[in-house]
């Protein structure tokens, strides 16, 4: 049985992809919290780290970017949006591969688990966004 063309087929792929954004969105909700409880709470921090204004300016960078994330991703399977389904695909992988890039330009060398854990995660969705891609021309 052949699905309509604005119709889903959910299986592991989808639901790998909506496991992995998921937690690359906590990640960055989590990010941003930690920030906004370092400015309200160790003044000393906040002053070496550039000040509590360039501080909330990366809180808000991480509640966007896990926003992007949720919104993408719900966008990507709404049978309603089904006929921009690559277009949202590739908004996806943009914001992925800005979010890497953007971690390695302003980290500046610090590194740490959380961060580079969630640059696993994001590699791999970006890898299994581009395999749903495939797959999706390839039974079209």
């Amino acid at each position: 049985m052949t699905l309509p063309r604005n119709t889903t087929r959910f299986g592991a792929l989808q639901i790998a992809i909506c496991v992995l954004s998921a937690a690359t969105a906590v990640c960055h909700i989590y990010l941003g919290v930690i920030t906004q409880i370092m400015v309200a709470t160790q003044p000393e921090a906040t002053a070496a780290a550039g000040g509590a204004a360039a501080l909330g300016f990366f809180a808000a960078l991480f509640y966007l970017d896990a926003l992007g994330y949720i919104v993408l991703t719900v966008a990507l399977y709404l049978p309603a949006l089904a006929r921009f389904r690559r277009l949202i695909r590739w908004a996806l992988i943009a914001l992925t591969a800005v979010t890497i890039i953007a971690y390695f330009a302003l980290i500046q060398g610090h590194y740490d688990a959380v961060g580079i854990g969630d640059k696993i995660v994001e590699v791999a969705l970006i890898v299994l966004l581009v395999v749903e891609g495939r797959r999706e021309r390839l039974h079209a």
